[in-house]
């Protein structure tokens, strides 16, 4: 009887630190152990087992009748005590109950398990709008395909792309933002079926699958989504905002070698429609030249990342040379070329357009100027390019200064050459890289000038030494009289402005006299140098 006793002291004991709850019936079909986290888990407000010992099965499952109607249902049919039950609701909770025949009775263990569907909800859904994540998505995409799509049933992806959704972040501010997100939310699924799957995959960005909808159906949904959003109008402390959405469609079919190429290019085909004047739906299709340049310039990605990892680009070189005598020292255009797995040597503009779409280039242009400082002949004078992307970033004067000290540069034999249309889009930005970096020595250019409407005008707001025209003036300068009086009034205002000229694009002994004969400072050009590695 002792020993009895003392097991079951001993057994309590260890109940009692499990952290789930313990309860054993006896052959009587009455309590008899069971632990706090039990009474908790059972839904009663006094967590003290001693209690609740002899309460009959009835009394103690009371707050959970599913398990009791499982229960007695066993008893019933003398069924083996032998079974689970998940997903029981107990107020806020979802319990999990084990159910195991013992020799003297009955063993129920029940986990808490809320805090891991929460988990797992976490991982599986956008904590914002509730929606599914793009891992799942991807998921619900392959498993379409691989079941379905070989079978000739054919699915469609539409990816969607807010407009306007930066300015209400931007001036209202991102609890605003948060709201406006959850609300498209709920516009998008009024159109959405009950097999479909949509998914917020970036930050503005949303994935709606359909599973069996051909391309037609497809495309009356999207454009449901599209004029709704269109129509609806966002409202936030008395402001009110106008949104729209871009939208690129693309099919299913056992023909896509990877299903979730499918995501792909629909996203392709979304940044089609935004190209197109935003607030539109493309529909992707191979055989249409935009979506081919699309595809393209994805491709161009990894290539470039690579390029700058392993330095697969080369730096050539141009020579800027004097048209009159000032003597100054040699001058040379720094020029970027990439080199592929054929080494081939690539022009910039194969590479470029993706590297400005997918915003690489500050990335690029940061690897051009370390590459040039490490090279550089202190006693010869260098012009680099800038990106609109790197005149936009506020830390690129702090890079160049960092590389300078690196490599022992001296400023004043470096020129940075800007475009007339990025230095006027990044106004602001533009002027603290200009004003931190000339009183360093370094010098600007303005490339690329006379294209913009508003040229002399920006011009007066910018510290630059001096102002490189447009090839296209330039080229057309012997036989267009147009073109001639624009070189010829850019030079003039240049130098009233105390700026050094500079004309681009000279082809032959014509131009460079006809350059001269105006006065221009400079030519460049392949009459003048063709481009050689560095």
């Amino acid at each position: 009887m002792k020993e009895s006793v003392a097991l079951h002291q001993y057994l309590k004991g260890v109940i009692t630190n499990i952290p789930y709850g313990i309860v054993t019936l006896s052959k009587e079909l009455e309590v008899s152990m069971l632990n706090s986290k039990a009474a908790e888990l059972l839904g009663f407000d006094t967590y003290e087992p001693d209690g609740l010992v002899d309460m009959p099965y009835k009394d103690i499952f009371k707050n959970l009748p599913t398990l009791l109607e499982k229960f007695e249902l066993k008893i019933q049919e003398h069924q083996e005590l032998n079974f689970d039950l998940d997903g029981i609701m107990l107020n806020d909770l979802v319990l999990n109950v084990k159910c195991r025949k013992m020799l003297h009775g009955s063993l129920f263990i029940i986990e808490d398990f809320t805090n891991h569907l929460v988990l797992e909800h976490q991982a599986y859904y956008d904590s914002l709008t509730n929606l599914l994540n793009r891992e799942q998505l991807e998921i619900r995409v392959n498993n379409f395909a691989t079941k379905y799509a070989k079978d000739g049933l054919v699915g469609a992806v539409i990816f969607m792309d807010l407009d306007r959704f930066k300015p209400v972040n931007d001036s209202a501010g991102h609890k605003a933002g948060d709201e406006l997100l959850k609300q498209i939310t709920d516009i998008m699924k009024d159109s959405t079926r009950d097999k479909d799957t949509l998914a917020r995959v970036g930050g503005d960005e949303f994935v709606l699958f359909l599973e069996n909808c051909p391309l037609e159906r497809a495309t009356a949904i999207a454009e449901k989504i599209r004029q709704d959003i269109d129509d609806y109008v966002f409202t936030w402390e008395e402001e009110s905002y106008s949104i729209g959405v871009s939208a690129g469609i693309s099919v299913i079919t056992h023909e896509l070698e990877a299903p979730l190429e499918a995501i792909n290019i629909a996203d392709q085909a979304c940044l089609i429609a935004k190209d197109e004047g935003r607030n539109r739906i493309h529909i992707a299709d191979d055989m249409r030249d935009g979506f081919v340049v699309h595809k393209e310039e994805v491709s161009w990605i990894n290539v470039i990342n690579k390029a700058i990892k392993d330095d697969d680009f080369i730096l050539y070189k141009q020579e800027i040379r004097e048209i009159t005598q000032i003597g100054d020292p040699i001058h040379y255009e720094l020029l970027l070329r990439l080199k592929n797995a054929q080494n081939d040597i690539l022009s910039p503009a194969v590479f470029m357009p993706s590297a400005e779409r997918y915003d690489l280039m500050t990335k690029i242009d940061m690897w051009v100027v370390e590459k040039a400082f490490s090279l550089l002949d202190n006693n010869i004078k260098y012009s680099i390019n800038l990106s609109g992307q790197t005149l936009s970033n506020p830390d690129f004067a702090s890079f160049v200064i960092e590389m300078e000290k690196k490599y022992n540069i001296n400023p004043k034999m470096i020129c940075f050459e800007i475009t007339e249309t990025m230095a006027i889009k990044f106004l602001k930005n533009t002027k603290f890289i200009i004003e931190t970096l000339t009183q360093r020595g370094y010098g600007f250019g303005l490339d690329d000038f006379g294209t913009g409407l508003s040229s002399y005008a920006y011009l007066k707001k910018m510290t630059v030494a001096c102002l490189k025209i447009d090839g296209m003036f330039t080229k057309e300068i012997v036989n267009d009289k147009v073109s001639y009086t624009m070189v010829k009034s850019i030079n003039e205002i240049g130098h009233v402005m105390g700026l050094k000229t500079v004309a681009e694009f000279v082809e032959d002994k014509e131009i460079l006299e006809a350059l001269e004969q105006i006065g221009v400072d400079y030519a460049q050009g392949y009459h003048i140098h063709k481009p050689e590695a560095l």
